[in-house]
C-alpha cells in the first residue's frame, strides 16, 4: 500500500469540515493525512535509540509515549515525532515527509546494533478532540489512557492521550480498519480536516516539525524541553553537546510562539517575519486560516524580544501580528533536572 494512502483517504476527506474557531473544542475526529510511521524493532532497539534520541528511553515504560527528536551532530533536528513503546519495539509517528531521511540517517548509526528500522505503511492515525470526550471514549473503548500513556485497544490499535487546550487523543490503527473505526466514531465525533487538529496544536503551542524546517532548529527553538521531549540527564546522544550547551548557557534568543493576524493571509512554511524596523526576526512554521474568521493562526519561531512586544509583521506589508502568551511556563533550569 502506498505510504500516502491517497485512494484510501479520498472518500473520508469528502465528509470533513474545515477548521473553525467557534467550534474548535467540539467533539471532532481529524484524519491525520500527513502522518507516517517508522517502526524500530530488535533486541538492541532501545539501546540503539537511547544513543540517538533526545528523550530518555530508559524511563519510557511499555505503553508510554513521549515527544522526541533526532538531531544532527550540530544539534539541528532532522526529525521530531511522538515515540511509543509498543509491544513489538518502538513506533515513531511523524510527518510522512520526514520518514525517508529519518530511516536513512538512523540507519547510519545502526550497524553495530541488532535493530531494524522499517517504514510502516500499514498504519494511519486519527485525532480525537473535544472539551468533554473522555466519557464518550470510555464507552467506546472501555477505558481511556492518562497523561503520557497509551492503551492497546486491540492488536495494532493504540489510543494515546496527548496534551492540548481541550481533551485530545490519537488513535493509531491499521489502514484496512479505517472504514470500520470511522463509521463507529462518527456517531459521536464530527469529521474534520487535519487543519482542525493543527489549529489545536497552534492554540496549545505544540509544534510539529515539517519537512520544510528539517535541520533548521535545535529542540529549544520549538520549546521541546518544556514539552518533555528532551532529557538533559540521560547522557550522550547525537547532537547532545550542542543542545545541552545552549540550555546551560541560557542564551536562546528565539522560541516558538502562537501568532494571530486579523487578515486571512496565506503563510507557507519559512515565510520570513520582520519587526517594524524591517529586521528579520523569525519565520513561520505553519499556519491555518479558519473558515469562520477573517484571521490566520500560526506557529512561528521568532525572537523573544519581538514576541514580548508583539513587534511582528510581514516584510513590505501592513499586516501585523499579535503574539499570544505561552500557555506553559518555560523554566530552563528546572528542565536541566529531567
Amino acid at each position: 500500500m502506498s505510504n500516502d494512502h491517497a485512494s484510501l483517504f479520498a472518500p473520508f476527506l469528502e465528509q470533513v469540515s474545515h477548521a473553525s474557531l467557534a467550534d474548535r473544542h467540539q467533539s471532532a475526529m481529524s484524519l491525520l493525512t500527513d502522518r507516517g510511521f517508522l517502526s524500530v524493532s530488535g533486541p538492541d532497539s532501545q539501546r540503539f535509540l537511547q544513543g540517538q534520541l533526545s528523550n530518555n528511553l530508559d524511563r519510557l515504560e511499555p505503553a508510554q509515549h513521549h515527544l522526541s527528536t533526532a538531531c544532527t551532530p550540530k544539534g539541528r533536528m532532522y526529525s521530531a515525532f511522538r515515540l511509543l513503546h509498543s509491544e513489538n519495539g518502538f513506533l515513531l509517528s511523524m510527518h510522512k515527509g520526514l520518514l525517508d531521511a529519518t530511516q536513512t540517517t538512523l540507519g547510519k548509526y545502526a550497524v553495530f546494533f541488532k535493530s531494524e528500522q522499517t517504514i510502516d505503511t500499514s498504519l494511519v492515525a486519527l485525532g480525537l478532540s473535544g472539551s468533554n470526550i473522555k466519557g464518550t471514549l470510555q464507552t467506546l473503548f472501555g477505558n481511556t489512557p492518562e497523561d503520557a500513556s497509551a492503551m492497546q485497544v486491540e492488536e495494532s490499535v493504540w489510543l494515546l492521550a496527548v496534551p492540548g487546550s481541550c481533551e485530545r487523543y490519537e488513535l493509531w490503527l491499521p489502514a484496512d480498519q479505517l472504514p470500520t473505526w470511522w463509521n463507529k466514531l462518527k456517531q459521536n465525533f464530527l469529521p474534520v480536516s487535519q487543519s482542525h487538529w493543527r489549529l489545536l496544536d497552534i492554540e496549545a503551542v505544540i509544534p510539529e516539525l515539517l519537512p520544510e524546517a528539517a535541520e533548521q532548529y535545535i529542540p529549544q527553538h520549538l520549546n521541546l524541553p518544556t514539552l518533555n521531549a528532551v532529557s538533559f540527564r540521560k547522557g550522550c546522544y547525537t547532537g547532545q553537546e550542542i543542545v545541552a550547551r545552549m540550555q546551560n548557557l541560557g542564551q536562546l534568543k528565539s522560541r516558538c510562539y502562537h501568532l494571530t493576524t486579523d487578515s486571512a493571509v496565506e503563510l507557507p512554511p519559512n515565510t520570513k517575519l520582520t519587526n517594524t524596523a524591517g529586521k528579520t526576526i523569525g519565520e513561520v512554521l505553519y499556519a491555518v486560516t479558519p473558515t469562520d474568521a477573517n484571521q490566520t493562526e500560526l506557529l512561528a519561531v521568532i525572537r523573544v524580544e519581538a514576541a514580548e512586544t508583539s513587534d511582528v509583521q510581514l516584510p513590505d506589508n501592513d499586516i501585523n501580528f499579535t503574539v499570544a502568551p505561552l500557555p506553559y511556563n518555560i523554566d530552563a533550569k528546572a528542565e536541566l533536572q529531567r
